[in-house]
């Protein structure tokens, strides 16, 4: 199978370009064991020649630090790798089993109907969210022209991963009476979750940057931190708060309820002050978590941390792959984690939180 990027230079692009390298020569890297085809060429899009050198620069800094890749020269990455500029000569030329659609997210909506319409791919997997929550009329059609052309579309939503990997830990190994992490995610009598990031799109030039830009960066992964049995309830908002001026809005808070359940969401970014912290309460208890992470330097990961404080069971846990890579993989197997009608109920989510 080859593998198309359209948009490399974005944040996770490139990452998707060498971990496509890492599935093609050491397919052992695949430690979410979903089948996947072997992997061929891989090529991508960038919009100038500088800027889809550059990513082979970055590539090549990259494997440099990476054991497995040890003594690669350029020649051997170039006879896997083929850069373009033009992205729809690239998708005639490679003929993609998967193309990764990377890209400004006003572009969304035209490529998924161009490469729909005009080109033989039928599994792409988008970058989330899908597209401007004032664009969400035209996806009634974008449904349709999938259905009838065979394409497969998936978002790549990387915490919905999150809760199925850790559902079935103990809260405490040495407490057997603990309970399963799963056992948080039900009857909820309440719900707290803070994402602050540096922030990872084009709105980091700090211009005119406002709730909407906020939520359709963070509002996505949000989402899938939202227990399914809340999900499934009607949303209300009650108030919210926001902070910053005109031009920069720092954070939005709001306050809703899940049917009759209270929840309150803190999304925003701060130059210094990256964090991830789910609160699940039941009853009098309050189950608070921070997901942490690093980039593993041998395989170019980002893996995670997830710690629970203040109640009486420590927990721990690694999670021992990338979320991003896993989605990726389930996508190379035609199998999305976050299908294009899920991703379309998390803009239905996120346009009732701006609209309230």
């Amino acid at each position: 199978m080859n593998v198309s990027v359209i948009g490399a230079g974005s944040t996770y692009g490139i990452f998707l370009v060498k971990w496509a390298m890492l599935l093609k020569h050491f397919p052992e890297t695949n430690r979410n064991k979903v089948p996947i085809p072997p992997l061929s060429v891989i090529s991508y899009s960038n919009t100038t020649e500088r800027n889809r050198d550059l990513v082979i620069e970055v590539l090549m800094d990259d494997l440099s630090h990476m054991p497995r890749f040890e003594g690669r020269d350029l020649k051997s990455v170039l006879a896997d790798v083929h850069g373009y500029t033009n992205w729809r000569e690239m998708l005639t030329k490679e003929d993609p089993g998967l193309v990764v659609l990377s890209s400004p997210l006003n572009t969304h909506v035209p490529y998924l109907r161009e490469i729909m319409s005009d080109s033989k791919a039928k599994n792409i997997l988008c970058e989330p969210p899908l597209c401007h929550i004032h664009e969400m009329e035209s996806l009634p059609r974008l449904i349709e022209l999938a259905r009838e052309k065979g394409v497969t579309i998936g978002i790549n939503q990387q915490y919905a991963f999150f809760y199925e990997q850790l559902k079935g830990l103990p809260l405490s190994p040495a407490a057997p009476n603990s309970g399963k992490f799963g056992d948080l995610l039900t009857g909820l009598t309440g719900l707290h979750i803070v994402f602050t990031t540096h922030g990872t799109r084009l709105w980091r030039k700090m211009q005119a940057v406002g709730e909407q830009e906020i939520l359709e960066d963070l509002g996505p992964h949000v989402w899938e931190l939202i227990p399914q049995e809340l999900r499934n309830k009607p949303v209300t908002v009650k108030n919210v708060k926001k902070e910053g001026d005109n031009l920069f809005l720092n954070f939005v808070e709001y306050d809703l309820k899940f049917g009759d359940v209270p929840a309150k969401i803190t999304l925003g970014y701060h130059r210094r002050l990256k964090n991830l912290k789910v609160t699940l309460k039941k009853g009098k208890k309050d189950y608070e978590f921070s997901v942490t992470g690093a980039v593993n330097p041998d395989t170019g990961e980002f893996t995670r941390w997830i710690e629970g404080k203040n109640y009486a069971y420590p927990f721990k846990h690694f999670l021992d792959t990338d979320l991003v890579k896993s989605s990726f993989i389930h996508s190379l197997a035609g199998k999305p984690a976050v299908s294009l009608e899920q991703g379309i109920k998390t803009l239905e989510f996120i346009k009732t939180l701006h609209q309230r």
